[in-house]
């Protein structure tokens, strides 16, 4: 009798892969439920208006002061990053922030958020986003200044 290269199938395939189909099914589900919990909880919006007032991080006056101070912070980070170089850059920003916070009505973040129970937190943040800010506008004056100034040669200025 000659020598079999392959052995006999027997049933045991048929177990094989209903197991993997049962695996595959549970893997499926489990997928489908994550994914649905972190959908659910980045975009859904809050179930009540209890769920919406303890969502708010700080109360309207502080939030009105820091969204004023973020603003600024923006704009002087737009500006300081025009400059020549990262000195200047440094110079400008921190010039546009002294004369935003001079200008300020009586509001200014420090006073306002000080009963906050969250507001020390939300100055600790605000001061990260002014570091960072900051260390942006350097960083633009100083890498964007040469392509900048390559862009602007193509315009040709008309005498008036």
């Amino acid at each position: 009798m000659p020598r079999r290269y392959t052995p006999l199938v027997t049933g045991k395939p048929r177990v094989t892969r209903a197991v993997y189909g049962v695996f595959v099914v549970l893997v499926a589900a489990f997928v489908l439920s994550s994914t649905w919990q972190v959908a659910r909880a980045l975009f859904g919006t809050p179930a009540s208006a209890a769920e919406a007032e303890a969502s708010a991080k700080v109360g309207p006056d502080c939030a009105v002061a820091i969204a004023r101070e973020i603003e600024a912070i923006e704009k002087a980070r737009f500006t300081a990053s025009m400059e020549p170089n990262g000195d200047a850059a440094r110079e400008r920003f921190d010039r546009e922030r002294r004369s935003s916070t001079e200008g300020a009505p009586d509001g200014a973040p420090e006073r306002v958020c000080a009963a906050d129970p969250r507001g020390t937190e939300a100055l600790a943040a605000l001061a990260r986003l002014e570091r960072a800010a900051r260390a942006h506008a350097v960083r633009d004056a100083r890498e964007l200044r040469p392509v900048r100034l390559a862009a602007q040669s193509f315009i040709r200025v008309q005498p008036r």
